[in-house]
């Protein structure tokens, strides 16, 4: 329902009411605004008092000194959002049918990719062929502003049209099928494609100070970029990739590594550095020189920390980028991140037909035999992108899997849709004797029971080849076809069978003989802080720089490698300090008196963490509080050792007992 899924905590409007008024005191009021609606629906009018409107003022810059540095933001009232909620519900049903496919901005079922993916394959293919071409080219804060502004943008695209149609303007003609591109939308950002003709771009011009008299948009001729991303460069180069590196850079200032936690590093790392460049990785791809610069910074980063001088990297980055159920923290490779991300390309080509996009690719590259996916024979330039995303395609399609309809689209023989492998592949045999290649399944089988076979073998078949036929015929004997649905494709690594970037990036993550970390679901589901995780994860991977380790790593920094600060005896180890020592376990003891279990020591702190005690219930609560009273006492463990060695301090002896 509409005011449910609206935010309660947006800025109050003129009406001095949030949505929380309308969703906590809905029993009361929903009768009224009920009337409101209904009277709104037969008049078509939203009454003046609730169509008023605040002006605020937002700052664009961090300096501001005249008012074009500031940005007007609308405040509607409560009762406006709702209207304009229920009406934008409808809007996105339609709008796809209404809106040129030039436009990609809130338009559902395209996205800002769609018009870089075309811009850099249309002039690819035109440096390719020697031509030239032209490359440059309502209320903020009303939820209603961006589709009523799709609305208006569409009229550029039809002046465009119907100035080709007259010959006023000439766009550019793509591909065997000549798809006509003659400009692309992203909301209010315009990229247009004209031949070098003074006279085409002075129509052009024309058309534009004519739509900005007609929809009051004033046109900014000089934009040269779309989407922050390069138009026509060459992701081979270095210099292409130097925006990336830069914002990455900015974003690893030096005070952040001295003042941030471990765990705060991570977050950074995952929530930001991570995302940074993924515009540029789901299109372009990354060289090897720049992924691993890329990876250095954040490794750089992670293992950072107050003071001067080298850090020691406690855990090889190699285990770090793994996912967490393998104990890494989730990084993952940054050229896998850039398959994955690729790969989604391959996903939405064959569903979406309709779009711009796919017509431009399928008109410069053609389409796979299997019917399905583009040409993934690209020997072209580096230039384009869609050889990077065809390169993807040998990882991609191994997770693929057909599900059969009608059987109209599905080749019997070559494409995966029975088992593990391909029937070519699983009867080999049979394959090499057929007379004709590519059968759909609707050609080898028909849709009655018991089924029939159509299986033009081009000569009698021997023996053990009739034993084979009958192992397929048989494996087959459940088949079905279904005449009112048609051939569809499904990812396997969801249960969905939708695809997924983060699915993908998973399997490819993987390890050909991947080893589970068991601590991993109980250190990262749990309620602490995130410096608290990551101290757990590295206890976990006995990594901690306890005596013992510094001994190995910076003998000079053991001063006493044989001596634990907390029970002044026996060596220091991971396991020694966090389980074994008298302090600890004594505390290990009363907590487990406290929840009332009796308990055995184990063997290491690793085992510790794996091992369900149970301590406080089954229950979601008992087990997360079991969690944190864990994790909380290996904090204030390694808290405590730090402050004696380091500060000479033992303020927790009340709770040490020491």
């Amino acid at each position: 329902m509409a005011v449910f899924q609206l935010n309660k905590e947006k800025a109050l409007g003129p009406d001095g009411f949030t949505l929380a008024i309308y969703q906590e005191c809905w029993d009361v009021i929903k009768e009224d605004l009920m009337r409101v609606f209904f009277e709104f629906h037969i008049k078509g009018v939203i009454n003046q008092s609730t169509n008023v409107t605040f002006i605020a003022t937002v700052p664009k810059k961090s300096q501001t000194f005249k008012i074009s540095d500031y940005r007007p933001i609308s405040l509607v009232t409560s009762l406006y959002k709702i209207i304009a909620k229920v009406l934008l519900g409808r809007l996105r049903k339609v709008l796809h049918e209404t809106i040129f496919g030039s436009q990609g901005a809130f338009v559902e079922g395209r996205q800002i990719l769609d018009a870089v993916l075309i811009a850099n394959e249309v002039v690819d293919e035109k440096r390719r062929s020697g031509e030239e071409g032209a490359s440059r080219g309502l209320r903020q804060g009303d939820p209603l502003s961006p589709f009523l502004f799709t609305l208006v943008a569409d009229v550029l695209s039809r002046l465009m049209i119907r100035a080709e149609e007259t010959g006023i303007t000439e766009g550019f003609l793509v591909g065997r099928d000549r798809t006509r591109v003659s400009l692309l939308q992203f909301a209010d950002d315009t990229i247009f494609f004209s031949k070098a003709s003074l006279d085409l771009l002075q129509n052009l011009k024309i058309i534009l100070l004519v739509f900005g008299q007609v929809s009051g948009l004033k046109i900014n001729l000089e934009k040269s970029t779309i989407s922050g991303l390069p138009l026509g460069g060459n992701p081979k180069t270095i210099g292409f990739w130097d925006p990336v590196v830069e914002r990455i850079s900015r974003r690893l200032d030096g005070w952040k590594k001295t003042y941030l936690s471990l765990g705060g590093r991570i977050t950074l790392i995952q929530s930001c550095l991570s995302h940074i460049p993924s515009y540029f990785l789901s299109l372009f791809k990354i060289p090897v020189s720049i992924a691993s610069k890329i990876e250095k910074m954040q490794r750089d980063f992670l293992w950072s920390g107050a003071g001067e001088g080298k850090r020691d990297h406690l855990i090889r980055w190699e285990v770090v980028s793994r996912p967490r159920e393998m104990g890494g923290l989730g990084f993952g490779k940054t050229s896998m991140r850039n398959s994955a991300l690729l790969g989604k390309w391959l996903w939405r080509f064959p569903r979406e037909r309709s779009g711009l996009w796919h017509k431009v690719i399928a008109s410069i590259y053609g389409t796979h035999p299997n019917g399905w996916d583009a040409n993934m024979v690209v020997r072209w330039s580096h230039r384009c992108p869609w050889k990077a995303i065809a390169q993807v395609f040998q990882e991609f399609s191994p997770f693929v899997r057909l599900v059969v309809g009608n059987g109209e689209k599905i080749r019997f023989w070559e494409d995966l849709w029975w088992g593990n492998q391909t029937l070519c592949a699983q009867f080999a045999e049979l394959y090499i004797v057929i007379s004709v290649r590519n059968l759909t399944v609707s050609n080898v089988l028909d849709n009655f029971f018991p089924l029939s076979w159509n299986f033009n073998f081009r000569r009698n078949l021997t023996d053990s080849e009739i034993d084979l036929l009958q192992r397929l015929m048989s494996s087959l004997h459940l088949v079905l076809l279904s005449p009112s649905s048609s051939d569809s494709r499904a990812w396997s690594l969801s249960s969905s069978g939708s695809f997924s970037v983060k699915s993908f990036f998973y399997a490819l993550s993987k390890d050909s003989n991947p080893l589970m970390f068991l601590p991993a679901k109980f250190l990262w589901s749990s309620k602490v802080p995130s410096k608290v995780k990551a101290l757990a994860w590295l206890v976990a991977h006995g990594k901690v720089n306890t005596n013992d380790k510094l001994q190995l790593r910076r003998p000079y920094k053991a001063l006493c490698p044989q001596w634990c600060i907390l029970c002044k005896g026996n060596g220091e180890s991971i396991d020694h300090l966090f389980l074994h020592c008298p302090v600890t376990i004594g505390l290990w003891h009363r907590l487990f008196n406290l929840v009332g279990v009796i308990w055995v020591p184990p063997r290491s702190i690793e085992d510790m963490l794996v091992i369900s005690f149970k301590g406080l219930g089954n229950s979601v609560r008992g087990k997360i509080l079991w969690q944190i009273a864990c994790l909380t006492l290996i904090w204030m463990v390694w808290q405590e050792r730090n402050n004696r060695i380091f500060e000479d301090k033992g303020e927790r002896k009340r709770w040490f007992g020491i």
